[in-house]
């Protein structure tokens, strides 16, 4: 048993038409990989209803051309909406296809109460949180790569980090996606034991599930997150969750061998998941 935790029905720049023949194409690939569940857990921006409630945050960024930039990605970016992508999952589940439904939420600073309301009206088996904007600025976009040569890199960690830490204390997301994907493009500080010590604080306060990413085999050559990260969470008792990040059918399940030996190296037997946000344990093979 095995449970990628992390997928999503369409490329980044791209609206393929999210239907039950494209979560069926995502099924047969996982089973291929040996994964028996695969959650479908669109980006937040994909869906217009977000894109209405949370419109113009990135005014709050003083650069405003960050904040234009990040307007126009997300306007390009909504394709549908999120009652019609929850009825499809939930309609493949009722099919009985080995589906749960999930989505990545972004972390926006400020903003709990606008994505609480966002989330409650559907009934969620995970809830992904993840942090991809400091202010306005896009940390793991290419569009946005400039910045990093303008910035203290130890301050950029920082601010990365205290953001980990508001979404983890939140307790709105149920597992921490790629939680060190601030070092994707390999801006790193003298240590990064600090970033560690933020998101472990704020995963501690309520149980949150730290995710181990093979995305970042493919984005840079190493698992989201570092093993001290992961060792220290297994010291918390905190749990893990598996996730390819794929945004194709052919990266379901993707390198879940490294995310296993990664995980036992730190420690854990077991990974979870999780099915109406209650956490599900199964044994790691």
């Amino acid at each position: 048993m095995l449970i990628d935790c992390h997928t999503h029905l369409q490329q980044h720049g791209e609206k393929p038409p999210m239907t039950r023949a494209l979560i069926e194409e995502y099924v047969r690939a996982g089973e291929a990989r040996g994964i028996s569940t695969v959650c479908i857990t669109e980006h937040l921006f994909r869906f217009e209803e977000a894109y209405k409630m949370l419109y113009g945050w990135w005014d709050e960024d003083p650069d405003k051309r960050l904040g234009g930039m990040v307007q126009q990605y997300w306007r390009d970016h909504v394709s549908g909406s999120v009652a019609d992508y929850v009825r499809l999952v939930e309609d493949a589940k009722s099919a009985g296809l080995p589906v749960l439904l999930g989505i990545e939420m972004d972390w926006l600073h400020g903003k709990a109460d606008i994505l609480r309301s966002f989330l409650a009206p559907y009934d969620w088996d995970i809830v992904l949180g993840s942090v991809h904007y400091v202010g306005a600025w896009g940390i793991d976009d290419d569009l946005f790569m400039d910045q990093w040569e303008k910035r203290d890199v130890a301050d950029a960690w920082a601010q990365y980090g205290a953001l980990m830490k508001e979404l983890a204390e939140s307790g709105l997301a149920d597992t921490l996606t790629h939680p060190d994907v601030v070092k994707k493009f390999g801006h790193r500080p003298a240590s990064e034991t600090p970033l560690h010590d933020l998101i472990l604080a704020g995963a501690a306060v309520n149980g949150t599930a730290v995710e181990l990413n093979s995305n970042g085999l493919r984005r840079c050559g190493e698992i989201f997150p570092a093993l001290p990260l992961v060792e220290r969470a297994r010291a918390l008792g905190l749990p893990i969750t598996l996730g390819s990040d794929a945004h194709v059918p052919g990266l379901v399940g993707s390198h879940f061998d490294d995310l296993i030996d990664w995980a036992k190296r730190a420690g854990y037997e077991e990974a979870v998941t999780f099915v109406q946000r209650e956490k599900q344990p199964y044994r790691l093979p």
